[in-house]
């Protein structure tokens, strides 16, 4: 770290290289951001989302190397936010910061992220696809390989040695700011949720990265971290630890600069595939939003009523009779749009004919009447065994 980098750990709430302090309230509770307004960029902003007990100061060195527009919120219990009278989950930080980005009319957005940041992160992407457009996700845990609070202790240690001890007064002031009883009870709910059965539920890309010299998440883990996820890749940070984001911010965020410019030339010309993750609080309506504004990019809105038809009756059923999520797949093809959805049950559909005094139980015989052809087949989710239920859409107008 640099003199100038340690400055800007500890400028805040002072102005200070163009960022400063804005504090809002967002569920009765307050919240600390650092950021930098750049009015004349096009491109989506950046948000930087710290790890556990740390705060918006170790993530500074990377969000000044980044153009463009900057915000790096304190988590609740951390930094300058408020405290909450529990500590939260990765779900409920994932909530809480989509209420916030709410509130500020804010996405879809970049998300970097380190360590337990990167768990909220994957969550946002999750619960809230329309505010993420890409994943950095640096030093993501947690490594399967090491699955209890005491193990994380003893990788978090380790790392100590490889770090710059110039982050000490830094740390030490997070430390003091978070208070020992709220990182341990976050510690307990980060062990506890799985980043491992979360990645495949990702509709956005994803770059993984990790400091060469980090045991916390070590190569091994970040490699299958990647391989997990539907759109990742991955990259290392020469000569870093875990705290990659402090002590090389400028490497971090050109690596997130790159992939961030691959991602916007991917998305100038849609591809012959869509995907949206899908949870067991999915609505139908959230899965025919993204559907109509596919077949628009795909120029192929006359197949745009049966395609949504099937749609919902496959939404719903996964909604209905499943809980461990799956995913919404749209294929394009010449004469024909092909929808696919994935669970966790791996039972085959079967259609019935119900009395015609009892609503319900006909979307199979609705998808049997609207596809050209339809099926299914077995598949695994999140390491669970289910199946992919599909359906062929003939275009009614086509050259």
């Amino acid at each position: 770290m640099s003199p100038a980098q340690r400055r800007l750990t500890r400028a805040a709430p002072v102005a200070a290289d163009g960022f400063v302090s804005i504090l809002t309230t967002v569920d009765g509770l307050r919240l600390h951001i650092r950021q930098r307004i750049d009015p004349a960029e096009q491109a989506p902003a950046w948000l930087l989302l710290h790890g556990l007990a740390v705060s918006h100061r170790y993530l500074m060195p990377t969000a000044a190397a980044l153009p463009g527009s900057v915000y790096v919120p304190d988590l609740p219990g951390f930094g300058f936010s408020g405290d909450p009278a529990e500590a939260l989950t990765a779900e409920q930080h994932a909530d809480f910061v989509a209420a916030w980005m709410d509130e500020v009319h804010l996405g879809p957005i970049l998300v970097l992220a380190n360590s337990f940041g990167c768990q909220i992160a994957v969550e946002l992407a999750i619960r809230r696809p329309d505010l993420v457009a890409a994943l950095i996700l640096v030093g993501p845990t947690v490594d399967p390989s090491a699955p209890t609070s005491g193990a994380q202790i003893r990788r978090w240690a380790n790392d100590l040695l490889r770090e710059d001890p110039r982050q000490a007064t830094m740390i030490l002031a997070d430390l003091r700011d978070a208070g020992v009883r709220r990182i341990l009870r976050t510690l307990k709910h980060a062990v506890a949720h799985h980043i491992e059965h979360r990645l495949p539920v990702v509709a956005a890309p994803i770059r993984v990265l990790r400091g060469q010299y980090d045991p916390i998440a070590p190569a091994e883990w970040v490699t299958r971290a990647a391989a997990l996820a539907p759109a990742a890749d991955t990259a290392e940070i020469p000569g870093a630890a875990h705290n990659a984001v402090t002590t090389a911010g400028a490497l971090v965020a050109a690596q997130a600069v790159a992939f961030a410019a691959a991602v916007g030339r991917l998305a100038e010309s849609p591809s012959d595939d869509r995907r949206m993750p899908l949870t067991h609080t999915t609505s139908a309506a959230q899965a025919r939003r993204m559907v109509e504004q596919v077949l628009h990019d795909w120029n192929m809105t006359d197949q745009t009523d049966d395609v949504l038809l099937v749609t919902t009756e496959l939404v719903e059923n996964l909604t209905r009779h499943t809980d461990g999520g799956g995913e919404l797949h749209l294929q394009r093809r010449p004469d024909a749009v092909v929808v696919e959805v994935t669970d966790t049950d791996p039972r085959p559909p079967t259609p019935r004919t119900p009395s015609p005094v009892v609503p319900g139980g006909r979307g199979l015989l609705i998808v049997a009447a609207t596809a050209r052809r339809w099926g299914n087949r077995p598949a695994r989710w999140a390491g669970r065994a289910g199946k992919i239920v599909w359906a062929e859409i003939a275009r009614r107008n086509h050259d």
